[in-house]
């Protein structure tokens, strides 16, 4: 199958990219100009790249003629401004549906779109970029195309520099300490990349008679204490996880705001007291899907120094 795929030259994107093609399917891998390098390179027949901008929908036209499915990965995070994550988050998928159209994919059932929309899409703290995700999901919903939603928590894995390296490095010192905000209870279930590619790849052989939306975490919630010291025990760190309640998180952020803005402050530490589990049962029954513990999958992506630059 030829499949095409936008947000390739990410984390994530990357590791889908190799593991397709090494299943044998044809890549058209979506690029932006001057970004041509930043493609991954895979195993096997070579993708092909189709340098266009999701922000800029004249460019597309072509990128999904004779492509039986679309993978969309592309996204602008919250730590973009607001508006380059509407034009790419909604603006863009409006483009690609747009393109869809012009190719007569439109309710055709021998084209399908998967996109992957951040299981914050569901968490009930305020962002614009879940508001974003949660838009561009209902537009996809409303295309006529068939269409299926992989929703995945915070993922993990060798090569993330933004989330995994960062963290790694922090829980390495030989002292000092990090700091969680309140009792460090909340839940979240963080996911391996290897194992949300499986859970992707094994779609292709599943029927699926109607769309389909699968949370994809790992297999239970863990405390944010916990996962910390299971991090700081994977790269045999001194550092000393420590809690600070509540109480003193909202008087430190509020004396902050007598100087500057601390609306971020304020999501940040709301965000620790609520949980964030991820329901996993649909990716689980109908995939077959097992995902592996944090504790395991931390322990194996710290190996080696990649993080430590």
């Amino acid at each position: 199958m030829r499949i095409a795929i936008t947000g390739s030259t990410g984390f994530i994107g990357g590791y889908l990219a190799r593991a397709l093609s090494a299943a044998g399917h044809d890549l058209r891998l979506l690029v932006r100009p001057g970004r041509e390098d930043a493609a991954p390179e895979v195993e096997g027949t070579q993708p092909e790249l189709f340098v266009g901008d999701l922000a800029v929908s004249g460019s597309l036209e072509g990128f999904l003629e004779d492509c039986g499915l679309l993978i969309h990965l592309a996204s602008a995070h919250d730590h973009f401004p607001d508006d380059e994550m509407r034009a790419i988050n909604i603006d863009g998928t409006e483009s690609l549906l747009a393109e869809a159209a012009r190719c007569g994919y439109d309710g055709n059932h021998e084209f399908e779109l998967w996109v992957v929309s951040s299981a914050v899409i569901g968490a009930p703290v305020y962002s614009y970029y879940r508001d974003t995700k949660r838009i561009q999901e209902k537009l996809i919903r409303g295309s006529g195309i068939n269409w299926t939603s992989f929703r995945p928590t915070l993922v993990y894995g060798v090569g993330d520099m933004r989330h995994t390296a960062t963290l790694l490095r922090q829980c390495a010192q030989s002292k000092g300490s990090i700091w969680v905000p309140h009792d460090g209870k909340s839940k979240i279930n963080p996911v391996h990349v290897d194992d949300m590619v499986e859970a992707v790849k094994r779609v292709f052989d599943f029927y699926r008679g109607v769309d389909c939306c699968y949370d994809l975490a790992g297999p239970e919630g863990l405390p944010y204490n916990q996962i910390l010291d299971s991090a700081i025990e994977a790269v045999s760190g001194g550092v000393k996880r420590r809690n600070i309640s509540k109480t003193w998180a909202d008087r430190l952020i509020f004396l902050k705001g007598l100087f500057t803005d601390v609306t971020e402050d304020r999501r940040a530490s709301a965000y620790f007291t609520l949980h964030h589990q991820h329901d996993i049962t649909n990716a689980v029954e109908e995939l077959g899907w097992s995902p592996r513990p944090y504790r395991e999958g931390i322990k194996e992506v710290a190996q080696g120094d990649w993080w430590r630059e």
